[in-house]
């Protein structure tokens, strides 16, 4: 995925940010997936991210980006090469994750000197959205492993 892409996909699935927010509530990111039920009055004062599917958010909020997120978080390293070596992975590796979840909203870039500090301006994430353990009646007729 390009820059570009990233750019784009930012502002399609771009948080919402209330005026009033309370300072406990901001600090927590609540993560939503889209869907034809979405209810505007199931809104809180979070700030939220949505995706357009599970596939999409799991691509963003892995295993390795919840360690980073969490590193960021309780270390606050002054850099970027901190940030890869308290995670024990690439510097560059580390430095695209952020540019990405940067994107998102999730990481803030800080200049310090010559060295960008990173830092997640939430303490928690909330990931508010079902996952469908029953397929279909339509996919169960076409797949006999489902029957």
């Amino acid at each position: 995925m390009t820059e570009n892409d990233h750019e784009t996909e930012n502002e399609e699935h771009a948080g919402t940010y209330p005026d009033s927010v309370s300072e406990e509530w901001s600090r927590t990111l609540r993560v939503t997936i889209e869907s034809d039920e979405w209810d505007d009055e199931t809104e809180t004062s979070h700030p939220t991210i949505s995706f357009p599917d599970l596939d999409t958010a799991t691509s963003v909020f892995t295993d390795s980006t919840l360690t980073l997120l969490q590193a960021l978080n309780v270390h606050e390293p002054a850099s970027i090469r901190e940030a890869a070596r308290l995670v024990g992975r690439d510097k560059k590796n580390v430095y695209d994750q952020m540019r990405r979840l940067a994107a998102y909203g999730v990481v803030e870039f800080a200049e310090s000197g010559n060295a960008k500090r990173p830092t997640v301006p939430y303490d928690e994430i909330l990931f508010d959205f079902a996952v469908s353990l029953s397929s279909s009646d339509e996919e169960s007729a076409d797949d006999p492993a489902l029957v």
